[in-house]
């Protein structure tokens, strides 16, 4: 873990807030009270140091047709040439997936699903389904969180 001042910390947790993207280094700087060239040289070293993955916008999922969120528990296919990073990658690379976690207990893993509908849905289970033994579906009715921002205490 790297040790950060505190100031860093505010300014990572800034960037995460809505609209707080490299291209408003000066609007960060001034919430801040630092100068621009200081956040600047703060942020490139963050990515430097890989804090920082890269920046992105954060698209909403109902405007762009994206509104219905699954997630499926399934058990991988054992077999002697089994790897939990190969299942794991190829339930990445399925399009319709937005993340993928190997989990501990009855289910090996969780894959969040972003698509239209639930047809499309049911389109999408047997990609999964060539990868696993079994599977379970859980639909979402409502979204009250949901976030990539990571609290930096």
């Amino acid at each position: 873990m790297i040790k950060l001042k505190e100031e860093d910390k505010k300014l990572l947790n800034l960037i995460q807030e809505e609209g707080m993207a490299v291209a408003r280094v000066g609007k960060i700087a001034k919430k801040l009270g630092m100068p621009t060239s200081t956040v600047n040289t703060k942020l490139k070293r963050f990515e430097k140091l890989g804090i920082i993955k890269g920046f992105c916008g954060v698209l909403d999922p109902e405007k762009l047709g994206r509104g219905f969120l699954a997630f499926n528990l399934s058990r991988a296919r054992l077999d002697p040439k089994f790897k939990v990073e190969t299942v794991g990658e190829k339930l990445a690379a399925i399009p319709e997936t937005e993340e993928v976690f190997f989990i501990m207990g009855e289910w090996d893993y969780l894959t969040k699903l972003r698509v239209a509908d639930k047809e499309e849905y049911t389109k999408v289970i047997p990609k999964l389904a060539r990868l696993i033994t079994h599977g379970k579906g859980i639909m979402t009715t409502k979204c009250f969180k949901e976030t990539h921002k990571i609290l930096v205490k």
